[in-house]
Parts: C-alpha cells; sequence; structure tokens
C-alpha cells in the first residue's frame, strides 16, 4: 500500500492498533503533568490523540493569563487546548504547529526504545490579562506505542524576556546524550510532492494561480488543486500561512 504524504493529519488519523507501555501509561502521564503544573507553576496539557481528549492542570501561570485557576483541572474533547492557543502570538502558533511536525516525524523514524529520550523546547509569546505579551517557554513530550505516537504532553512556563535565543523556533533536544539536533537533521522535504513544493515556491513570490499555470504549462485548476492539497497537508488556513509553515519546516 502506497504510503500516506505525511502531515498534521496523519498525527491525528494514525491506527493506534497497540497500546501504551505500562510504565508510561495515560494515567502515569496524567501524574506527570500534575506535578509540572504545581512545580513549575505551569500549564500541562495531556493529549490523547487515540481518544481525542486533552487534560489541562492550571498552575499559576493560567491564573496570571486568566485561563484557569490554580490547582485546578479540566477535561476538553479536542485535540486542541482552544483555551490556550487563543492567547499565543499568531506567528508563535504557526511556529509551534511546525516543530510539533517535526518531532513527530522524528521520533516515528526512531526504534520505539528511543522515543522518549526526544523533546522539544522553544520560546513562544502569550498575551496576558492586561493584553500586553509576555515570553513564555514551551516543552512538547511524545509517548508512543511501538506503531503510533499516543500522547503529546505540552509544558506551558514562565520564562525570562532575554532567554537564549538558541530556541527560537525551537530546538528538539536528546535528552540522553544533551545533543541539539540541526536544521538539517530535521527537514522534511517529503511532506509535499515535488510538484506542490514547486507551486509553493511561486506562491510565495506572489505569483497568482494562472500566472503559475502558465509558466509550469499546468491548468489553473490543476494548481488550484495542488494549492488546495498543501494547505491540508500543512494544516494552514490559507496559502499565507502555508508559506510562512514551509519556510520554519525547511521544505521551501
Amino acid at each position: 500500500m502506497k504510503k500516506a504524504t505525511p502531515s498534521l493529519n496523519e498525527v491525528f488519523n494514525q491506527a493506534f492498533d497497540s497500546e501504551l507501555d505500562p510504565k508510561m501509561s495515560l494515567e502515569k502521564y496524567k501524574h506527570v503533568a500534575f506535578i509540572f503544573s504545581v512545580l513549575q507553576n505551569s500549564t500541562a496539557v495531556l493529549t490523547d490523540l487515540k481518544t481525542r481528549k486533552s487534560y489541562i492542570y492550571h498552575g499559576a501561570l493560567s491564573a496570571y493569563l486568566g485561563i484557569g485557576e490554580k490547582m485546578t483541572t479540566e477535561l476538553q474533547d479536542a485535540v486542541w487546548e482552544e483555551s490556550i492557543l487563543t492567547f499565543i502570538h499568531p506567528d508563535d502558533l504557526r511556529a509551534k504547529q511546525a516543530m510539533e511536525l517535526k518531532l513527530f516525524h522524528y521520533i516515528k523514524s526512531k526504534p520505539p526504545e528511543d522515543r522518549l529520550n526526544y523533546y522539544l523546547v522553544m520560546k513562544i509569546k502569550a498575551r496576558a490579562k492586561n493584553q500586553s505579551y509576555i515570553p513564555l517557554e514551551l516543552k512538547v513530550y511524545y509517548a508512543s506505542s511501538s506503531d503510533s505516537i499516543q500522547l503529546a504532553l505540552n509544558i506551558y512556563s514562565f520564562t525570562s524576556s532575554n532567554y537564549g535565543d538558541a530556541v527560537m523556533p525551537g530546538v528538539i533536544i536528546n535528552s540522553s546524550n544533551g545533543e541539539v539536533l540541526s536544521g538539517a537533521d530535521l527537514r522534511f522535504k517529503n511532506i509535499l510532492t515535488k510538484r506542490e513544493a514547486e507551486i509553493l515556491k511561486e506562491i510565495a513570490k506572489g505569483s497568482a494561480s494562472k500566472e503559475i499555470s502558465e509558466k509550469l504549462c499546468i491548468s489553473k485548476n490543476t494548481v488550484d488543486r495542488h494549492r488546495q492539497n498543501i494547505i491540508e497537508k500543512l494544516c494552514v488556513k490559507n496559502s499565507a500561512e502555508a508559506c510562512h509553515a514551509a519556510m520554519l519546516m525547511g521544505i521551501i
């Protein structure tokens, strides 16, 4: 069977045929998320991609942003923590999506026994109750079975405004040896087909569909169909966001 082109849809639509290792079960991850929210005053979000539920543990950060009371927990029937994402700067949301996709595919390429070694850390900005943006640190961890990535743990924490530029827009770290993965390690050019990447480069230059069709000697309908495929694969809303996400991911 032909392998599907990877995208964020692949993250949410995995087979989930195998079970998580009992040593790192959902219940244990819930406890980890709670501990993070208490010890770091963080907002911890544990998402079960299999059941499409998110468990949100509120620390002092949640109270500061106005999204929840400290030491409380809520359950959302969604894979996105909407109450938090609406407070994140739009540019950082796109960077977050791109880096999470990179982490997902990098981990999927590793043996199951090595996957817990890798996590994402990045600096983002979130809107506080006074409407000003404050710097936060985001860490993302994935837990997998033998055939799928089932759990995603997002930890949002306070951080200094002069936090190192090394984590912008984000880096993936091997916690077993401290290795920071380079950009070359994390390029996923096969997310888009060669033709789609070619069209996206033209879109990034400001070319309209008719201009692209004439340059590439294909119909305008074909260009528009590729545009829609690109948007779906990158899980963005429009072509402008697709260009931004693709550049962050090193696709174009």
